[in-house]
C-alpha cells in the first residue's frame, strides 16, 4: 500500500473529505494481494503492518538497491506515500516515521546509495521527512534527525 500513491489519494482523500465534513469515519484497508486469503484490517494497522514488514526490511531495501536509480525512485515514494497517508489520516503513527528513517536516511549505506544512485530521490526522501516534522506528523527526540535531512538536502547542491 505504500508502493502506490493510488492508495494514499483514495483512502487518504475519503478520510480528508469525511472530516471536511465534519465526519470521521472508521477507515479499513482490503488486502487482496493473495485473493484465496483477502484481509481486511484497520487502516493504522496496514500502514504500520506495512512499514515494519517491507518498507524497513533489510531485504527490500537491498534488493531496490540492486535497481539503482530506479529502487532510489522506489524508496523515496515509499517515504512520499507514507506522509500522504498522514497528511490526510490519523492513521499514521510517528512511529512509523522514526522506523523508516532508521531503515533509510539514518543508514549510512542506504543514504550513499540513494545519493550516489538518484540524488533527486534522495533529496525527495529528505523533503518528505523534513516535511513530517514540520507539520507536526513526526514528532522525534533524536537531534541527529535534522542534521541528516539538512545534509541529505545539502548533497544534491
Amino acid at each position: 500500500m505504500l508502493d502506490a500513491d493510488a492508495f494514499a489519494e483514495h483512502e487518504g482523500g475519503f478520510a480528508a473529505a469525511a472530516e471536511l465534513l465534519g465526519n470521521r469515519p472508521a477507515l479499513w484497508h482490503a488486502d487482496t494481494t493473495r485473493p484465496e486469503r483477502s484481509k481486511v484490517r484497520a487502516l493504522s494497522a496496514e500502514i504500520a503492518r506495512v512499514v515494519r514488514s517491507r518498507a524497513t526490511n533489510p531485504r527490500w531495501i537491498t534488493g531496490q538497491m540492486r535497481h539503482g536509480h530506479r529502487g532510489a525512485a522506489e524508496i523515496a515514494e515509499t517515504v512520499g506515500n507514507l506522509l500522504a497517508f498522514a497528511a490526510t489520516t490519523d492513521a499514521v503513527a510517528p512511529r512509523a516515521f522514526d522506523l523508516l528513517f532508521d531503515a533509510t536516511l539514518g543508514d549510512d549505506r542506504v543514504r550513499d546509495f540513494l545519493v550516489d544512485a538518484n540524488p533527486a530521490a534522495a533529496v525527495a526522501t529528505a523533503r518528505s521527512f523534513d516535511e513530517a516534522l514540520r507539520r507536526g506528523f513526526w514528532v522525534t527526540r533524536r537531534n541527529s534527525v535534522s542534521g541528516r535531512i539538512a545534509e541529505t538536502l545539502e548533497a544534491d547542491r
